[in-house]
């Protein structure tokens, strides 16, 4: 019986570890904060609490399955634990050693490194086998739907005509325009994930629909570009691989895009319908690829590649006031950062966590929702964010590259 009760809490906490990497973040600065404040801090005092609890959880999952071993370790996973041991001496050098840089504060990186993304990875690796992934879909499902209704009630922009709308939309004070849209994107992703598997209700449909519905919405006002690009990218990603072969995956890809490259004008003056914002920046993106100057930081990002192109020259652009900004594209901070190696070992793991997300969706594999948020997370971080800030991106690559060496669908395919 102890045994049994046990078990019981390694895999409900396993499993809400897990969840918590997908949404926890924007669901309790949701409940907590509002749009906007005039008080001086009062983002952190929800998102340092929440930060101390998910990776108290983290913790405690790493405790619970310490000496359960993880069994033969992937290739793809060694090489992203040798790139984030790499990473982290870089950042230290160039933080700590180096007399040209002078950051005003680095506890906030090393917060994202050691309190957040490590922990993540390293807890979902030790306890992956306990994860009950039917309930942590449920679970982020719920969360996701719950957070979009939350800022939908809250955001007064939401409630405005189109023709009203001037800017971006936020979730929240500590939830940007970009991660707010990607939340959408997620709405619409589940949904219809939820949708394929068949056999539902006529009331399931109806709210699965409603869902896209409002997730769409959502991610049109948040007015950022990277989640109605990542929705589109793992679309026409989900109709390559439930292609039979590569050839008619093919086919299929270029049917579907000549048809959006037709039909870009009603698309385009549909979403400006609901966000002329929207409208204008994907216009301004396809029409005069306006990419918001992050043209010039991937030129800088190369540069400085081709200046130190063994050992790569930083891990970022450090400015004049103690700050850094990353070049946004997480394989050319590889390059940036840590050189010809880094670059190619960035682009290893990817592929392969591409790769085997391919044929997690060509066999059907019951749980490829995963391997759509992971793609979604990477199209994100191809011209948004960085590598050491995104728990999730990391979190996935573990345990993709764990899951599918044990998938029952063509075990021969997925061992790269």
């Amino acid at each position: 019986m102890i045994i049994k009760s046990s078990l019981n809490i390694n895999i409900f906490l396993s499993t809400f570890n897990f969840v918590l990497m997908f949404v926890g973040y924007q669901l309790a600065t949701s409940l907590f904060l509002p749009v906007s404040s005039d008080i001086e801090g009062i983002s952190r005092s929800v998102t340092v609490p929440y930060r101390g609890f998910a990776l108290l959880v983290s913790l405690v999952v790493m405790l619970l399955n310490l000496k359960r071993k993880v069994g033969k370790t992937p290739l793809a996973l060694k090489v992203l634990w040798i790139f984030w041991i790499a990473l982290i001496i870089r950042i230290f050098y160039d933080t700590n050693i180096r007399t040209d840089v002078h950051l005003n504060d680095t506890r906030q990186l090393w917060l994202y490194v050691f309190g957040i993304c490590l922990p993540a990875m390293y807890s979902v690796m030790k306890s992956y086998r306990f994860i009950d992934i039917n309930k942590a879909l449920k679970w982020v499902y719920f969360s996701t739907v719950l957070t979009l209704l939350l800022s939908l009630f809250s955001n007064a922009s939401f409630l405005m005509d189109s023709t009203e709308i001037t800017g971006r939309a936020e979730g929240n004070l500590a939830f940007n325009t970009i991660a707010f849209g990607h939340l959408g994107t997620t709405g619409v992703i589940l949904s219809m994930f939820l949708l394929s598997k068949g056999g539902l209700s006529l009331i399931r449909k109806f709210i699965y629909l409603a869902v896209i519905i409002l997730s769409f919405f959502v991610m049109m006002r948040a007015g950022s570009r990277s989640p109605v690009l990542a929705l589109t990218v793992i679309v026409l990603f989900w109709l390559f691989a439930r292609g039979r072969n590569i050839l008619l995956g093919s086919v299929i890809i270029a049917i579907a895009t000549t048809i959006l490259i037709v039909f870009i004008e009603p698309i385009l003056n549909f979403m400006g319908n609901i966000s002329p914002v929207m409208e204008s920046r994907l216009r301004l993106g396809i029409y005069e690829q306006y990419s918001s100057g992050r043209d010039l930081l991937y030129k800088e990002a190369i540069n400085l590649f081709v200046n130190s192109p063994i050992l790569g020259e930083q891990f970022a652009f450090f400015n004049n006031f103690g700050g850094y900004i990353y070049s946004h594209n997480i394989i050319l901070d590889a390059f940036m950062g840590l050189g010809i190696l880094g670059g190619i070992s960035m682009i290893y793991f990817l592929w392969v966590s591409i790769r085997k997300s391919y044929l997690s969706i060509k066999y059907n594999d019951p749980n490829f929702w995963i391997s759509l948020i992971l793609i979604q997370q990477i199209v994100l971080n191809m011209f948004s964010g960085a590598f050491y800030h995104n728990q999730l991106l990391n979190a996935l690559l573990v345990f993709i590259f764990l899951q599918s060496r044990e998938s029952n669908h063509n075990k021969e395919a997925y061992n790269v």
